[in-house]
């Protein structure tokens, strides 16, 4: 199979590209051709190109429209100030953004979801933003009440450092990017090299996906096509869920300099005065999806997608995804018209305003809830997933064999090593895990909500300090990132196994497989005191009884009631997320917990959490006997 589609490939590409070009190339170069901020006319644009080229491929090709809530920064204004006495500024930016261009202007420095305000106070340096660094200023007599925190970028998502700000009394958040992470000190800075440059900054969102990613209009039900009706919160309600603090990003000069001057090792001392108009809008975004249809129409499917839209120009993040997806649909398009049908449909989608907050994926998932939920039998995300040719990946557990499967067909470039061999070889103990997904891409609504295993292949190597900056583009990818599109076509190729196999394979879900894994977790959870080994063993054991069912019963109907089997009860507080084996972490927003049900539990309710849990594992097993 795997020089089937070499071979395949191999031919696309001499028919398509005389010049041996790569075809990726030609396509991150049009599809980054303009920035790409979701509900402007740059996402309209990127929809369109990406909807040809699917449509090119072969792939019935449709275009779903959801109006949304999106925060745009409509007035930026940051000023150091030196003291009270000064007349004028040390520095002063101010820039501005007009979503109704045509063509697209570039997306200033900014946060989505802030607040609006205009406030001028005194700075702490908060270090990460994290409790910890708030319990440390407590206990060195430090007050950040009425303050502007200054947080490093890192450690958490920069929804949680707001939110964490405004539970100790902040008056505003500015967020920056150490050098030493990703700027100057790195090495060369861009144009020159690959690390970001001290004027720059990462944008971001901060809406709270911890709590409930999506459109904060519509939480826990489908946002409406425009012009539909449709229930909505009220604008008091909707600023309850929101950040009630301004927030920006800033460059590491501006943070620099503001850093000095607490240390004492500049004239006199600092305040901020921050002005952000930041109104939130209805908007259309559009998510693009394509599907290779089944012999069967009722036949189960599988989905890879990626977002589409940008903060700027977004060549790796996500335009890599994109060019991948769009390289395995050229891929199987092409096997397609050769006469072979897949066994179960298959469908790619490129989502949009998933920067926003994962909103184009998650109304999608809203929307088709129930259908979801009975016949996707696995959805594969790719997102900034291309930097070099070194394979990796993580998702559910129980998603480990197929991708051994394909990872063995392919082979990294230049040698006669497969992917699956060179990942052994760089893992601990040679044996490559699948690390738990949290809340940080388009994976989300499918793992956490609905209950469908994940799997996110990624192809990396190479680095720099262009995330959420205006400098990834294309330059980027072809100079630093990904020179001669390598990665990109490997990935294409990759994707394209993978999706062949999800749609041929009887068991692409290895049940048993994720029975094993959760109880390894189960005995981690045991060495917490507050659980204890005991309870950890037990818990342990019942999953590795599930494990001995579900080998005796591997069949893709068995198999595919793992994950929907935990994720019928909401999490406490949490009414979104659903799924009992693992959550994302409140505190940082992208890692994630296991067992959340058990670690919100009390002292008084553990036992029977636990027997709770404990249930639907031997239900599960049960069915698996």
């Amino acid at each position: 199979m795997g020089a089937l589609f070499l071979a395949l490939a191999a031919g696309l590409f001499a028919q398509e590209v005389p010049s041996k070009e790569p075809p990726s190339r030609a396509l991150l170069l049009e599809l980054t051709a303009e920035p790409r901020l979701a509900g402007t006319s740059g996402g309209l644009q990127g929809a369109k190109v990406a909807a040809r080229q699917l449509a090119r491929a072969g792939w019935e090709v449709e275009i779903d429209e959801r109006e949304v809530v999106l925060s745009y920064p409509r007035r930026i204004s940051v000023e150091i100030w030196a003291s009270v006495s000064e007349t004028a500024p040390l520095s002063q930016r101010v820039e501005r953004f007009d979503a109704d261009a045509i063509p697209p202007g570039d997306v200033p420095l900014y946060n989505a979801w802030s607040a609006s305000g205009n406030v001028r106070a005194k700075v702490v340096d908060v270090g990460y933003g994290l409790r910890a660094d708030y319990e440390e200023l407590a206990k060195s007599g430090v007050d950040v009440r009425g303050a502007i925190a200054l947080a490093r970028y890192g450690r958490a998502y920069r929804g949680v450092k707001v939110d964490l700000a405004k539970e100790h009394g902040c008056v505003g958040v500015l967020l920056f990017s150490d050098p030493a992470g990703d700027g100057g000190l790195k090495g060369e800075v861009w144009p020159e090299g690959p690390w970001k440059p001290d004027h720059e900054g990462q944008r971001g969102s901060v809406l709270p996906i911890a709590n409930a990613p999506g459109d904060p209009s519509t939480p826990g039900f489908a946002s409406p096509r425009p012009g539909e009706d449709s229930k909505r919160l009220s604008l008091e309600e909707l600023t309850q869920r929101l950040p009630r603090i301004p927030c920006t990003p800033i460059g590491a000069k501006e943070a620099g300099e503001i850093q000095r001057r607490l240390e004492g090792r500049g004239p006199g001392p600092v305040e901020v005065a921050l002005e952000l108009d930041m109104p939130r809008q209805l908007r259309t975004i559009r998510n693009v999806i394509a599907t290779l249809p089944a012999s069967a129409a009722d036949a189960p499917f599988a989905i890879a997608g990626g977002h589409r839209d940008a903060w700027v120009r977004g060549a790796n993040d996500n335009g890599s995804g994109c060019v991948a997806l769009v390289r395995a649909a050229e891929i199987l398009g092409e096997r397609a018209r050769g006469g072979w049908t897949p066994r179960r449909t298959l469908k790619i989608a490129l989502w949009d305003a998933e920067e926003f907050g994962l909103i184009g994926s998650t109304e999608w998932g809203e929307a088709h809830e129930a259908w979801l939920r009975e016949r996707c039998i696995a959805y594969v995300n790719c997102d900034a997933s291309i930097a070099g040719t070194r394979f990796g990946a993580g998702g559910s557990p129980g998603m480990l064999r197929t991708l051994r499967t394909v990872a063995e067909r392919l082979t990294v470039p230049g040698a006669s090593t497969t992917l699956w061999e060179d990942w052994v070889h760089r893992a601990r103990d040679g044996r490559p895990e699948l690390g738990l997904p949290g809340a940080g891409s388009d994976h989300a609504v499918f793992a956490h909500h609905l209950g469908i295993p994940v799997v996110e292949p990624g192809f990396g190597g190479n680095s720099g300090g262009q995330y959420h900056t205006d400098f990834d583009d294309f330059g980027m990818v072809e100079r630093f990132l990904d020179p001669g599109f390598v990665g990109h076509e490997l990935a294409g190729m990759f994707l394209a196994e993978l999706l062949s196999e999800l749609a041929s394979t009887e068991a692409a879900f290895d049940g048993a497989e994720a029975a094993r894994a959760f109880a390894g977790h189960a005995r981690a959870l045991g060495s917490e005191s507050w659980f204890g080994a005991e309870r950890g063993e037990r818990l342990a054991s019942e999953f590795e009884q599930l494990a001995l069912a579900l080998a005796k019963n591997p069949a893709l109907e068995g198999a595919q009631r793992f994950y929907a089997k935990f994720a019928g009860a909401k999490l406490a507080g949490r009414d979104w997320f659903r799924n009992q084996l693992w959550a994302p972490n409140v505190e940082d927003g992208y890692s994630s917990v296991t067992f959340p049900t058990l670690r919100a539990a009390t002292p008084e309710t553990l036992e029977r959490e636990l027997a709770s849990l404990t249930a639907e594992i031997r239900a599960l097993a049960g069915g698996g006997r």
